[in-house]
């Protein structure tokens, strides 16, 4: 089961590239929902696989790996970026 991590910096940090809102959207909105979506695919790949019942694994697969990639792809972008520190070079 996977769940969110924490932000390593403040949601305006990133400012003035990335503003408070878009990041928010994309840690709160998009990100919350990649990681929502992927638990619940891998639930249904989990009982289908229990019931032997194989008829939409492929459909399901593809589905964990759109949801995971966005998963994965999120936290690159979150632990990748940091705050500015151009106003602070001497």
């Amino acid at each position: 089961m996977l769940s969110k991590i924490d932000l390593p910096y403040s949601l305006n940090a990133l400012e003035p590239f990335y503003d408070r809102e878009t990041l928010n959207i994309h840690y709160n909105t998009l990100y919350a929902n990649y990681i929502a979506n992927t638990n619940k695919t891998e639930e249904k790949l989990t009982l289908a696989r229990k019931k032997s019942d194989f008829e939409n694994i492929k459909c399901l697969e593809k589905e964990l790996s759109f949801q995971g990639s966005g998963v994965i792809l999120h936290e690159l972008f979150f632990k990748n970026m940091a705050p500015s520190t151009l106003g602070s070079r001497s």
